[in-house]
């Protein structure tokens, strides 16, 4: 036998004399956890004895229950007459209500084999600040109003609220977009640096705005969940976006955009970018959908785009999020920013490195996590510009990433056509990742490369545990990047048989309750066949909360909904400075 406890000293195999008894005693015969809230952790102990004469062994301990989980504790384990070890049970509710459970463990005691202990607890929500209400002109709302029921909505969320208040707006499809637009926006009091207040539709994909404009923050520390833009009326209109006020620009900060769908803009799906020497930081996009989002010839846009941010800090941890999304059929015009068009990306990271008037590059942690990114006119996933200037320079992470059939785009001409593709950018990492063509040429008429890298990249750059595929053998290639190379553990030439891949038509999500839901028959299509490709590119997210060292902290306090990602907010980590 082998001790596994820490606690204990001179454990080994030791067998019962004549005449000796083995015996194990349990501190309690249940554990009553209480009322704890909603995605945090509780822990309680059992103590366990060896009160016979022989040494007991232990040889299993199971749980049945939601929530309830063992921690650092493996068998079997040997304990000698006298010797005790501690045995740690975590409940971490992931709804309201009761859970009840149960601990057995099974060990060779003269008293019985199975010892039972109850386990109970209570998920109580999360502490909220404030609940206000919001509606359209027609349906009662109004900024004279105090906004604190369904009878006296306000008309925007322009008032000062505080960080974990939550503006709830009633379902409609003819809200304004100038009240969701530059100076439309209060001012959020945070204390803690680590929240936002929600702008939250009632019913997810209940509140449509359509029009001229989109819905664009200029403040710090809001959210915005279940809403749906249709941002068609000028030729520079996102449907989502952050980004300072032109008027005035100053650094913004902690914005989440979730479970949110972009469907048919001018400029941009879920966007953020720089005003003069103020941009955007702690930004979070994740669970949303952008489709057909690019549509603008002012400049060139993709479904995704976080162009020039700005830090507001220097605090370590990842700062900027892209994670769940879905993002697809973002083609530009024929003629955009004066000239061919060049972007219409799934997820677009660029200039990152300050060179076009930021005074330095942005050096904070960025993570492109678990999308699934297809039919798209350009690339899939970009990284462009982040090599300027003196580093360091960001550290960008790419990882589980479904990437299929881009690079559609008969009106680009590039040569560099990849459907994951690193350009002039240092310090990436991408893996797990799952990328496979189409088609054999794309960028105009040139060969679509299942991972391409191009101008630039070095050592710093690295591309290993990833899969690619392309049915005409293209599938990795890197120009003019002395010193990068293709690192280990990745299969290319191996076909993933997607289940049905196909370019996905425009969203309908009414009778959804998530973007994950409506994108059901999505992720269904996109999941690979072949056995080996099953742990690549987009995974399922998970209720149980994991250690994650690339997820983004702050997140932990912001009441996420549930099913977009999995949360990696283990119990008792602390937040660095509070962010």
């Amino acid at each position: 036998m082998c001790c596994l406890f820490p606690v204990l000293s001179g454990c080994g195999s030791h067998a019962a004399s004549a005449g000796q008894t083995a015996t194990l005693s349990i501190g309690t015969a249940s554990l009553a956890f209480g009322n704890v809230e909603v995605n945090t952790t509780a822990t309680q102990s059992v103590t366990l004895t060896s009160t016979g004469t022989a040494p007991i062994t232990i040889t299993a301990a199971t749980l049945t229950g939601p929530g309830f989980s063992l921690l650092g504790a493996s068998f079997p384990v040997t304990l000698n007459p006298g010797q005790i070890a501690p045995l740690e049970v975590q409940f971490d509710p992931a709804a309201v209500g009761l859970a009840t459970g149960q601990l057995t463990i099974a060990s060779n005691s003269s008293t019985g084999a199975t010892a039972a202990i109850g386990l109970s607890g209570t998920g109580t929500p999360a502490p909220i600040g404030t609940t206000y209400f919001l509606a359209t002109a027609a349906d009662g709302g109004n900024d004279s109003n105090d906004g604190l029921s369904p009878g006296a909505p306000w008309l925007s969320p322009n008032h000062a609220v505080n960080c974990g208040d939550v503006i709830i707006a009633a379902a409609s499809t003819s809200y304004s977009p100038w009240n969701f637009t530059y100076g439309s926006w209060g001012t959020v009091t945070c204390g803690a640096g680590n929240n936002v207040a929600w702008l939250i539709c009632a019913k997810f994909d209940g509140c449509t705005i359509s029009g001229e404009s989109g819905l664009l923050i200029d403040r710090s520390y809001w959210g915005v969940q279940g809403w749906e833009v249709h941002a068609t009326g000028t030729t520079a209109a996102s449907c989502f976006a952050a980004a300072p006020n032109y008027a005035t620009p100053v650094q913004i900060h902690h914005i989440v955009f979730a479970n949110d769908i972009a469907n048919g803009c001018q400029g941009g799906g879920l966007t953020s970018w720089s005003q003069g020497t103020a941009g955007v930081d702690y930004l979070a996009i994740v669970g949303n959908i952008a489709y057909n989002a690019a549509q603008g010839n002012e400049y060139c846009y993709s479904g995704i785009s976080v162009y020039q941010p700005a830090q507001s800090d220097s605090l370590p941890g990842t700062h900027i999020y892209i994670a769940g999304n879905f993002s697809w059929g973002n083609f530009e015009p024929s003629i955009c920013s004066g000239g061919q068009p060049t972007d219409g990306e799934g997820v677009i990271l660029d200039t990152f490195d300050g060179r076009n008037g930021l005074p330095s590059p942005y050096r904070a942690q960025a993570v492109v996590d678990n999308n699934i990114l297809v039919a798209n006119g350009g690339k899939g996933l970009e990284v462009t510009f982040n090599d300027a200037g003196t580093p360091p320079f960001a550290s960008i992470y790419l990882r589980h990433n479904t990437i299929w059939g881009n690079n559609g785009d008969t009106n680009q001409s590039g040569t560099y056509c990849g459907e994951l593709f690193l350009n002039s950018a240092f310090d990436v990492q991408a893996y797990l990742n799952l990328a496979a063509t189409s088609a054999t040429d794309g960028c105009g008429a040139n060969p679509i490369y299942a991972y391409y890298v191009g101008s630039s990249a070095t050592t710093t750059d690295q591309i290993y545990d990833s899969w690619g595929y392309s049915a005409s053998g293209t599938n990795d290639a890197a120009t003019d990047s002395a010193g990068f190379s293709y690192g280990p553990n990745n299969t290319f030439g191996t076909n993933p048989s997607f289940a049905d891949p196909a370019a996905p038509g425009a969203p309908s999500c009414g009778s959804a309750t998530s973007v994950p839901n409506c994108m059901a028959t999505v992720i269904a299509n996109f999941t690979p066949t072949t056995a080996a490709a099953a742990g690549f590119g987009y995974q399922l997210p998970g209720n149980t909360q994991v250690s994650d060292p690339l997820f983004p902290q702050w997140l932990c306090n912001v009441n996420l909904p549930s099913g977009l990602v999995t949360m990696g907010c283990p119990a008792g980590t602390p937040e660095p400075g509070g962010k």
